[in-house]
């Protein structure tokens, strides 16, 4: 059963990528001392302007289907029991220890949005993960994917809201799983998929807990909102501003 441990903690590492930190680095900003102090694409969009913003929510999407596509090509390749002729690598439906496809894939993409909201380098104080869960939708299921991501675009352009939009999109989630599980060339198990999707959407709620008391307090900031920043480099002393 090595093999299916070592994708779920890789799908943990994946997650934990803090690429909004990492961009900010290469600018000279410490994302995590602006703004909501998030390592997210909300905040970078703020924070360092609409092309890191975008790179970010991208790059972010992208770890989290890497780690959910790695181990579908595990399941699709490796002769796992069930998807072929069983040849030992992975394990058996036979033996006690026998982890199913469905559960193997959403245990991946469930650590892969526990790495981004508590990446172990940053001290487990990371993102609220709704790009990282997107991405895992992807590597479950590009049908509803595309489904989904079309839902939050039209809910951001409608509120300009990206918290909400987020919201809103999130619960779109376990429907879309369910419905699309049943596709046998992605090998899902509907019950795992909409389990899965549960999962997101309540801890996606929980991580934006802070959003939604502004949303009703109406302070939360809108798309396009930047904030300044003016931070005095130690060995310049210039000031260094986002647009």
């Amino acid at each position: 059963m090595i093999y299916e441990f070592m994708f779920i903690i890789l799908g943990y590492f994946m997650g934990s990528i803090p690429v909004g930190l990492i961009l900010g680095w290469i600018k000279g900003i410490d994302i995590r001392k602006h703004g909501s102090g998030n390592i997210g694409a909300a905040n970078a969009f703020r924070i360092l302007g609409k092309k890191l913003g975008i790179t970010t929510m991208v790059l972010d999407m992208v770890k989290g289907a890497i780690a959910v596509l790695v181990a579908r090509i595990y399941l699709w390749f490796g002769k796992y029991d069930g998807f072929g002729k069983y040849d030992g690598f992975g394990t058996s439906s036979s033996d006690w220890y026998y982890l199913d496809p469905g559960f193997l894939l959403a245990c991946v993409a469930i650590m892969a949005v526990l790495g981004h909201s508590f990446p172990v380098w940053l001290k487990f104080k990371g993102g609220k993960s709704a790009s990282v869960a997107a991405g895992v939708i992807f590597g479950i299921n590009p049908i509803a994917f595309v489904i989904l991501y079309g839902v939050w675009i039209l809910a951001l352009v409608k509120t300009r809201y990206t918290s909400l939009s987020n919201l809103i999109s999130a619960l779109t989630a376990p429907p879309l799983y369910w419905f699309f599980a049943g596709v046998e060339f992605f090998h899902n198990r509907s019950w795992w998929a909409a389990i899965v999707g549960v999962i997101l959407v309540l801890f996606v709620t929980w991580r934006h807990k802070e959003n939604i008391k502004r949303l009703f307090a109406g302070t939360e900031r809108k798309l396009g909102q930047k904030e300044k920043i003016e931070e005095k480099s130690e060995d310049t002393k210039e000031v260094i501003a986002t647009e």
